[in-house]
């Protein structure tokens, strides 16, 4: 490392930012905080976004903190102090919290989850090195501390007295397991692309793991919340069904379809929660859990939800309901492998015909901003500096004449003798996103261009979008909690979660020097630059920021939202009578 010039202005790198905001880690940090859904990277959404009344926070820091100066909260599973001056009701323990899903979970392996229910249950079933703080920062969690001696080597010491729910106890063997099993190709884990930094994992003694990285990496610890599995069963072929973990809640039981149920487990680290039981029911509808929220048949549902119910039950006023900004957004995206998708004109023509305000003001009624990329709002990286396609039918025109694409007699376009036809996908579960398909069928229809829509259950559509089989499909990402999420593995060449071969050497060597660049300021330009190229080069058309909503009984005491790990209070909330 090059040591700054002093006569030059601060500027804090991230490993200096994190590494000396923990410094004094010894003092707990706080519960708060949740480990990220995805403890592998971004998660593609199954549902629409919820509305919010506050602005995101922004996490880049102006001037590196010091030990003396770090927080000192209380560690990711033990409970926070109310403020001075603060009531805080009594807890009550008993009952069972029961929980509305819009889809099941694909599996409850957190190594292996593509979905958002799959990363809910790891939420509570399993704990990572490190938790994510609403604002996007890591904290301990499975590891008490930690230690960053130069920029490729970071050793967890991990908390003592951990134990798995089969009773056996946390070792540094089963955090080398677990990642080891993620590096392995044949193991088909979606995380494996944000690990492939570490050149190796150590087990240096029972209580410490060592990580020894091929290249500084800068976003290293934001992906160190991964769910650790225990060596000595996490490679049954049941795991995945008969998960075990070390998290607050043990799975009992999971009825493929239609519900999962959760236990608490009483050698927790942080303290037996109040709940007895968590039960976690599927109801693809959005109107459908929400009646049943207001019925009494569930407690607590959360987005996707109509907006209309939104509305609703906020003028109600009869349930409590939370908004907070979301890290992810709702986007078009666009094969590039299609033949007639391959165009760029193409792809900028149909970007022109997106009009994401009207879409937010009638859709979503009023819920979310419009998106102009793939880092959200008040993330330290995202950058307003980007380009933007307004709402233009005749630019449309304009770049798909340019393209070849010519008007014929019936007013379709063709080119040598073939019909400009564009199938518009998404997931049935979602009628903000069955909406929205059918205003692009009609805004492509009215350029000129054949275009239908098909709508099927989500783990169809979104295999099929894995697997390339699609022209335009609508989908969503979360869990965005660092701008390699958001970027890395969606528009690097051979990133995994490329789904349209997006293919631009420049933008592919701009993210890898934004993962190996420490410095906040120098990363951020690295990353703007990229944005520019995507946004030009149009693989997506991003649409919207989403927004998180929870909406729940009265009747539930202590829950703390989370944009990013929206169930980890569930450990400490409890029911009142």
């Amino acid at each position: 490392m090059n040591a700054q010039d002093s006569a030059q202005p601060v500027r804090a790198r991230r490993r200096d930012f994190l590494r000396l905001t923990f410094a004094a880690s010894a003092v707990l940090l706080a519960e708060a905080c949740g480990p990220s859904p995805s403890s592998g990277g971004p998660v593609p959404t199954a549902g629409a976004p919820a509305p919010v009344n506050a602005a995101p926070p922004t996490t880049k820091p102006a001037i590196q903190p010091t030990a003396a100066t770090a927080p000192t909260q209380p560690a990711a599973g033990q409970p926070t102090q109310p403020a001075a001056g603060a009531t805080q009701a009594q807890a009550q323990r008993g009952g069972t919290l029961r929980v509305g899903l819009d889809v099941d979970a694909d599996t409850l392996d957190p190594r292996l989850s593509k979905n958002t229910s799959g990363f809910r249950v790891k939420e509570l079933a399993f704990n990572g090195l490190v938790a994510i703080n609403p604002d996007y920062t890591p904290v301990p969690d499975l590891a008490e501390n930690w230690d960053n001696p130069d920029d490729k080597t970071w050793v967890f010491h991990l908390r003592q007295g951990v134990r798995f729910h089969d009773g056996s106890d946390l070792t540094a063997n089963d955090v080398k397991y677990t990642y080891d099993s993620v590096l392995d190709q044949s193991f088909n884990s979606p995380a494996r692309a944000f690990y492939l930094s570490v050149d190796k994992v150590d087990a240096t003694d029972k209580n410490t793991v060592t990580f020894t990285l091929k290249s500084p990496f800068a976003p290293f610890l934001s992906y160190m919340d991964l769910g650790i599995a225990p060596q000595a069963s996490g490679a049954k072929p049941d795991f995945g069904t008969k998960p075990v973990g070390t998290g607050p809640f043990k799975v009992d039981t999971w009825n493929t379809g239609d519900s999962i149920d959760l236990s608490a487990f009483d050698g927790f680290y942080g303290g037996l929660p109040n709940l007895d039981r968590v039960r976690l029911k599927v109801v693809p509808d959005n109107s459908a859990r929400v009646v049943a929220l207001e019925s009494g048949d569930l407690d607590f549902v959360q987005s996707p939800l109509s907006p209309q119910d939104v509305s609703r039950l906020q003028s109600a006023g009869k349930l409590k309901v939370e908004r907070t900004p979301a890290a992810g957004y709702t986007y078009v995206n666009l094969n590039t492998a299609d033949p007639i998708l391959s165009d760029k004109k193409v792809r900028q023509a149909l970007s022109h015909l997106v009009n994401k305000q009207q879409i937010i003001d009638t859709i979503y009624k009023g819920i979310g901003k419009p998106a102009n990329g793939p880092i959200v709002p008040g993330m330290w990286a995202y950058s307003a500096d980007v380009p933007s396609y307004d709402y233009s039918p005749d630019k449309a025109k304009q770049l798909l004449d340019d393209a070849g694409w010519t008007a014929s007699a019936d007013g379709i376009r063709t080119k040598d003798g073939q019909k400009l036809s564009l199938v518009v996908r998404t997931h049935s579960e979602d009628p903000d996103r069955k909406q929205l398909i059918q205003v692009l069928q009609s805004e492509f229809q009215n350029v000129g261009i054949d275009a239908t829509t098909s709508t099927v259950e989500f783990p169809a559509f979104f295999q099929d979008v894995q697997d390339g089989k699609y022209q335009v499909g609508v989908i969503g990402w979360l869990n965005l909690s660092d701008p390699d999420r958001a970027t890395f593995r969606q528009f690097t060449i051979d990133g995994t979660a490329n789904y349209g071969k997006y293919k631009n050497d420049q933008v592919d060597s701009l993210l890898k020097q934004a993962r190996t660049t420490l410095d906040h300021d120098k990363a951020k330009a690295l990353y703007t630059d990229a944005v520019k190229q995507i946004v030009d080069d149009a693989p997506y058309i991003f649409v919207q920021y989403q927004e998180y909503i929870a909406m729940y009984t009265p009747r539930l005491q202590g829950y703390v939202i989370n944009p990013v790990a929206n169930w980890l209070s569930f450990k400490r909330v409890s029911l009142a009578s």
